[in-house]
């Protein structure tokens, strides 16, 4: 659980600090997660009782947009889309800032797997995305 989060807050504070040598800290990291999810709940609605399914249990209700949007904000605060397409160059250079590289590498690695998913929007990118992830790699899935 905690590599699942640990990428989430790693992204979010690498947006926030352009340079850093240093990998952060389990305390940062729980915060920087925290600090997405509580932008990220109020703006998208969505309930708790479904993000915490899929989060939990990889139940992806595919009928739910608030879920989608859910994660099209945190990829969006994260700076991982542009032009609705997933953007692995941020990925990759905030993983490598952030994370120390045994953990950075599988979290890459997957995401460079999921890279040529499609979406009609960025909610729907996002969540397919997600999907993806979360079947390639479970240990690599990361929402907060």
């Amino acid at each position: 659980m905690f590599l699942k989060r640990f990428l989430v807050l790693a992204v979010a504070v690498a947006a926030m600090l352009p340079t850093s040598e240093a990998y952060m800290s389990q305390a940062q990291v729980k915060q920087a997660l925290k600090t997405l999810r509580n932008m990220c709940l109020p703006k998208t609605g969505v309930d708790k009782e479904a993000l915490n399914k899929m989060v939990d249990e990889g139940v992806f209700d595919e009928t739910n947009d608030k879920l989608k949007c859910y994660l099209g904000c945190i990829l969006g605060m994260m700076q991982a889309v542009k032009d609705n397409k997933i953007s692995l160059t941020m990925v990759r250079n905030q993983v490598s800032k952030m994370l120390a590289p045994e953990q950075g590498q599988r979290i890459v690695v997957t995401f460079e797997s999921c890279s040529g998913v499609t979406g009609t929007d960025k909610c729907d990118l996002a969540f397919n995305f997600a999907k993806c992830v979360y079947e390639t790699d479970k240990e690599a899935f990361i929402v907060p």
